[in-house]
């Protein structure tokens, strides 16, 4: 069920978006929405599942994987794409992975150190399993993450 959300969960969201970080009281003084009211707005978000948790923003280049790519695949005939989709998902260095339409079946995002380490992501990890056929992969010259 898709719950309806107005002006004022917009808003705490979005400040959630930008800096889990921040208190209730500082979301307060920088919307102008009452403590109280991001306090029990907030509270109900989680509980309706709309707020699932809290997350960091981690600076990959300094954690050394400066590296951003993209993995288009495409699963073999009669693969169990829902095993790839967990086979990816366990990759440490994937990030996210989708089941997609169009042409190829999945996209992954991964991080690496460099491309040999990529390298070794795609045809080590990748192309060697039997489910995955043809692969692309997109390396990223830049990414800016919305908040």
């Amino acid at each position: 069920m898709t719950e309806k959300l107005d002006d004022k969960d917009l808003q705490i969201l979005g400040m959630l978006r930008q800096n889990s970080r921040l208190s209730e009281q500082k979301i307060a003084k920088k919307t102008g929405i009452p403590m109280t009211t991001v306090h029990n707005r907030a509270k109900k978000m989680r509980e309706q599942g709309i707020i699932e948790g809290y997350t960091v923003r981690l600076n990959y280049a300094k954690l050394g994987q400066p590296l951003t790519a993209y993995v288009l695949l495409k699963a073999v005939n009669q693969a169990d794409q829902n095993e790839l989709l967990e086979y990816i998902s366990k990759i440490p260095q994937v990030c996210e992975v989708a089941m997609v339409t169009g042409d190829f079946d999945l996209m992954l995002k991964a991080r690496a150190g460099d491309m040999e380490e990529l390298r070794k992501i795609v045809l080590a990890n990748l192309r060697m399993h039997r489910g995955i056929g043809e692969s692309i992969t997109m390396i990223s010259y830049r990414t800016v993450e919305k908040a």
